[in-house]
């Protein structure tokens, strides 16, 4: 799967959560309603690798931060990441 590939899952994801959420489908998503929605996304694949994969994308496609929607997806997904990983740092 290309990076393409990848980021292009990602909006598809984002699209389907917006499609069937309770909000409906002309509702506007800021970056609050979609991080929760990310975080969840990313625990349940239970990606092994995601922080490589992350910074694999982001030293190699530097034009992603001027291509809007697949840029915003992005964006979420390393925050959602980041989140993730400082909760898994929190003792119990």
């Amino acid at each position: 799967m290309s990076t393409h590939d990848a980021l292009c899952d990602l909006v598809f994801s984002a699209n389907c959560v917006s499609q069937f959420s309770s909000a409906g489908p002309t509702h506007m998503w800021s970056g609050d309603d979609l991080l929760p929605a990310f975080m969840y996304v990313v625990v349940r694949a239970q990606l092994r690798n995601l922080g490589a994969e992350i910074r694999l994308i982001s030293d190699f496609s530097p034009g992603l931060r001027s291509s809007g929607q697949l840029s915003l997806m992005f964006t979420m997904l390393c925050a959602s990441y980041i989140q993730i990983i400082k909760e898994q740092q929190i003792p119990s």
